[in-house]
């Protein structure tokens, strides 16, 4: 379970997104975006091979960072499941809100 820079501005999380991996993510993925450098930080989700709803804390965790640093974000590719997951807990408008707009 990693997040790499893979473009300017454009991420890609592969793994396990757990209960055990979540902190570890949350933690590495912000000290990567922030020290990007970039406005917008678009996230590949497609690399996820499997995830619980702490994947959805690490993401509701970098959309507060984004906001915060005033930098956008958004979600590509997220799994199936993930998805399911995300509209059972009612946060799937809020990820489909966010987006990465290039200023």
């Amino acid at each position: 379970m990693t997040l790499q820079a893979v473009a300017a501005g454009r991420f890609k999380l592969d793994g396990l997104v757990n209960f055990a991996t979540s902190a570890a993510i949350e933690e590495q993925g912000a000290s990567l975006l922030l020290n990007a450098g970039d406005n917008c930080w678009e996230i590949d989700l497609s690399g996820i091979s499997h995830a619980d709803s702490s994947a959805l804390s690490v993401f509701l965790s970098w959309i507060r960072l984004a906001e915060k640093n005033q930098k956008s974000i958004g979600f590509t590719g997220m799994p199936d499941e993930l998805e399911a997951l995300a509209q059972v807990c009612g946060i799937q408008p809020l990820l489909e809100s966010v987006s990465c707009r290039q200023s």
